[in-house]
């Protein structure tokens, strides 16, 4: 739902967001029923019934469930970052995206960088 609620400022990055689960569609669309924020998700749920997906990303526990991980992926599709969390641990959809933006300003950002702050050049100094 968190990531629904900040889906256009992914689409603002000229990001695209997918769920991807071990589920069935059926599951999906009893979750997304039964959860009002989930009702109009603007971005797909898709399942990984076979769980190819899960294990190629290395996040398949040995009881077939999967790891619960958010990966960004560039345009060459290739994982630029990725976050593996114990199921307790909830997302955070801004920190998120603000990796994005570290990612997309293609300079070498400092611990806790916001958008519009300094980055750092080669030889370490603030720019």
């Amino acid at each position: 739902a968190a990531f629904g609620d900040l889906y256009q400022d992914f689409k603002d990055r000229d990001c695209e967001v997918v769920g991807v689960s071990v589920d069935n569609e059926y599951t999906h669309y009893a979750w997304r029923r039964s959860h009002d924020k989930l009702q109009d998700l603007p971005f797909p749920m898709a399942s990984d019934l076979n769980r190819e997906l899960t294990e190629a990303l290395g996040i398949k526990r040995a009881t077939g469930e999967a790891d619960r991980a958010t990966f960004i992926i560039d345009p060459h599709n290739v994982i630029q970052s990725v976050s593996v969390t114990a199921d307790s641990v909830g997302r955070n959809t801004e920190e998120i995206l603000r990796q994005l933006d570290a990612l997309q300003s293609d300079e070498l950002c400092a611990c806790n960088w916001q958008a519009g702050a300094a980055t750092i050049d080669a030889l370490g100094q603030m720019g």
